[in-house]
């Protein structure tokens, strides 16, 4: 399914008077820049092994429109992104935004990037009037991140568990 909404999602979805760092739709341009942060997201998160041509067909797609949205804050470099999948459970023919992946460089993370993301997640979800499905499921930072979720968003609808598995690096 082609996402023929997606360019409403505009690339500046916050208000002006917002101080959150601008997020813009990705590029053709931007995906060896997002190729090389999926390395480094997975790096720090993965939890089974990397599929290079996964990655890079997943987010060619994304970037555009094609079932879900890619979207980057900063250019050359690119600081930080977000995938958000436009999925359907298997129970309806309804739509909703799954957060894929949102990931900040560690150099970055001091700024407002992280909260930028959600932000952007929140309205491409009130612009194509659908649910917002967005989790973590880390073991690294995870009560931090949980904290920031919860500012953004309210009560968690759930939880999410690993067995015999961990996120990050394997040794």
């Amino acid at each position: 399914m082609h996402i023929h909404a997606a360019p409403a999602v505009a690339a500046r979805t916050m208000p002006a008077s917002n101080p959150l760092p601008e997020v813009r739709l990705a590029l053709p341009e931007d995906l060896e820049e997002i190729l090389e942060m999926g390395r480094q997201l997975h790096a720090e998160n993965g939890l089974m092994n990397l599929d290079e041509d996964m990655i890079r067909q997943a987010a060619e797609a994304a970037i555009l429109h094609n079932q879900g949205i890619f979207a980057v804050i900063g250019k050359n470099p690119v600081q930080a992104m977000i995938f958000l999948g436009l999925r359907q459970y298997w129970y309806s023919k309804e739509l909703h935004l799954e957060e894929l992946l949102a990931f900040v460089l560690p150099q970055y993370r001091k700024s407002d990037n992280a909260k930028a993301l959600i932000e952007f997640a929140k309205s491409a979800a009130l612009k194509l009037g659908v649910p917002l499905l967005i989790g973590i499921v880390s073991n690294d930072r995870t009560a931090q991140k949980i904290r920031l979720y919860r500012r953004r968003l309210g009560e968690p609808a759930g939880a999410y568990f690993i067995f015999n598995g961990r996120t990050g690096k394997r040794n």
